[in-house]
């Protein structure tokens, strides 16, 4: 007999134990120290199965709240998810997966970020999503983005200092596009490190400053030894996009870097533009995407839909069938699409083609919508 639930406060540690000696390596910080948020006693919403009077399944379940435009979307979060050796393959974690589907359905989600990929998300509709361009500099298109790139006034680039954090707050918080993010929030996943910790990096922050204001930071990944080949990578940034690509051309001259990869988003235009003389090729958003409930997703993105369009974003209805299919409805046609397509309308520009007709070619209006990078400092 399993038992799934939520794990209390003084079971924490097991589960921090379990994740450490599944995830991490001798060289590696605590899983803890990177995602303090999943063994939060404090949000206490990660889930474990018990067997035999023991933890036996993990997996890390982390709030979240993503602003588009003036939408406020409720997320969720998973990762840190482990099985003890002797217990795989027994369907456990699947257990406590649908578990988590209907704590998040109560918690009034609309979306579930998934870091992960494979059969055991796939069959919870969890799909790739999004669209980002990586851009990989060198140190000779470093050059050329600094050359490139015009200044109206000398700019002075320099690292995080500790009278900085409102400023970097207010440029995080005035990007349309964004998790949610207060200064404690900020700060303590900039010293988390939670994706540059799976692959042995270390965060270092840049400052562009302008006539003596702080215009943009930028959060990079770096390998702890100077001059190491692991490619750094970008993890965040905020600001000015013209000083977001020198204070990432920066970054690959100040430490030294071989290469450092910037995943830029659809709706980053200005930035991809500055960073185009970096080899480049286009992916997905980082890990997969769940609709939790398609009528509260799109009830919570309205806001955003009417500042897109006003009479298309009102009139816009959805409603949940069967097998994770939404209908959709608008001025009088509707149109059915499975969970794998409706994610893709949502979020996918490459299906946004002059091929679309009927409904879904109105809908061209309102969608894709912008989305953040799901490997930022919020990575779960």
């Amino acid at each position: 007999m399993v038992d799934v639930r939520l794990l209390h406060a003084d079971e924490l540690k097991t589960a921090v134990r379990l994740s450490d000696e599944t995830f991490r390596t001798s060289s590696q910080a605590s899983m803890a120290q990177a995602f303090p948020h999943v063994f939060s006693s404090s949000l206490g919403q990660s889930y474990g199965a018990f067997a035999d009077g023991r933890l036996v399944s993990f997996v890390g379940l982390v709030p979240s709240v993503v602003h588009i435009g003036r939408a406020r979307l409720n997320v969720y979060s998973i990762g840190s998810v482990c099985t003890h050796p002797d217990y795989r393959g027994k369907g456990i974690a699947g257990l406590i997966l649908r578990r988590i589907l209907a704590h998040i359905d109560e918690a009034e989600a609309s979306l579930l970020l998934v870091s992960g990929y494979g059969p055991l998300y796939e069959r919870i509709d969890c799909f790739r999503f999004g669209t980002i361009t990586r851009f990989m500099i060198g140190s000779d298109s470093a050059s050329e983005i600094v050359r490139n790139v015009s200044a109206d006034a000398e700019v002075h680039l320099r690292e995080l200092g500790p009278t900085d954090w409102f400023k970097v707050t207010e440029l995080a918080r005035k990007r349309e596009v964004r998790f949610e993010q207060s200064v404690w929030d900020i700060a303590t996943l900039m010293q988390a490190e939670a994706n540059a910790s799976c692959m042995n990096l270390r965060h270092r922050v840049l400052i562009a400053e302008e006539e003596g204001r702080v215009k943009a930071f930028a959060v990079v990944a770096v390998p702890a030894d100077e001059g190491a080949a692991t490619p750094a990578l970008a993890i965040e940034w905020a600001g000015e996009p013209r000083l977001i690509a020198l204070a990432l051309a920066h970054a690959v001259k100040r430490y030294r870097l071989g290469r450092l990869d910037v995943p830029v988003l659809w709706h980053e235009a200005e930035l991809a533009q500055a960073l185009a003389p970096a080899e480049h090729c286009a992916e997905q958003n980082l890990g997969t995407v769940r609709i939790v409930h398609p009528e509260r997703l799109i009830q919570q993105l309205r806001p955003y839909l009417q500042e897109k369009h006003q009479r298309l974003g009102a009139g816009l209805e959805v409603q949940a069938l069967p097998n994770g299919r939404a209908e959709l409805r608008l001025d009088g046609e509707q149109v059915i699409l499975d969970a794998q397509a409706f994610v893709s309308l949502l979020f996918d520009p490459a299906s946004h083609t002059n091929h679309l007709q009927g409904l879904l070619s109105v809908l061209k209006e309102l969608f894709p919508i912008p989305f953040p990078y799901a490997g930022g400092l919020n990575y779960v």
